[in-house]
Order: C-alpha cells, then structure tokens, then sequence
C-alpha cells in the first residue's frame, strides 16, 4: 500500500497503522528490534526525533521502505517550496 505523508503527523500514524496491521504490540516490535517498548512508543509518537537511519531501520522491521516521488515534475523548485511549506 502507498500512503502519501506529508505531516509528521502522517508519519506517525503509518507507522503505528504498519505496526499494528502486522499484528506487533509496540513491546514485540522492540524486542525484534533490541529496543524498550518505551523506545517504540516514542518512535511512533514523535518521528521527527528520530535520526533517518533509526526511522529507516523500524520501516524495515515492519516490512516497509521509504520512497520519495516528485510531484507536478519540473513546475516547483525549492525556492518554490519554500514559500509553501510552513516552516
């Protein structure tokens, strides 16, 4: 399934939707991975304070992967995007 994120928000709720579509408590997807249920629950919660390699790994262990997809290709550059994100 491809699932569009564009949100932090987004994010999170794919990867507590992945986690529990595989049938894993947060306690089992740690112990997969050698981290604390704790650690998991965190992870889900706030994505953005996660290094890449970290979010790539828990992708990984839940059978996912990252892809990024251009859009509207050739007609927003990043100063263009710039002036749309809200940051």
């Amino acid at each position: 399934m491809d699932t569009p994120i564009t949100t932090i928000t987004d994010l999170s709720v794919v990867l507590k939707r992945l986690r529990l579509e595989r049938g894993l408590t947060q306690k089992r997807l740690g112990e997969k991975m050698g981290l604390s249920q704790k650690r998991i629950s965190s992870i889900e919660a706030h994505p953005d304070r996660v290094s890449l390699d970290q979010l790539l790994t828990v992708l990984m262990a839940l059978g996912a992967q990252l892809q990024v997809r251009t859009l509207n290709a050739g007609s927003d550059t990043i100063a263009d995007t710039r002036k749309k994100a809200p940051w």
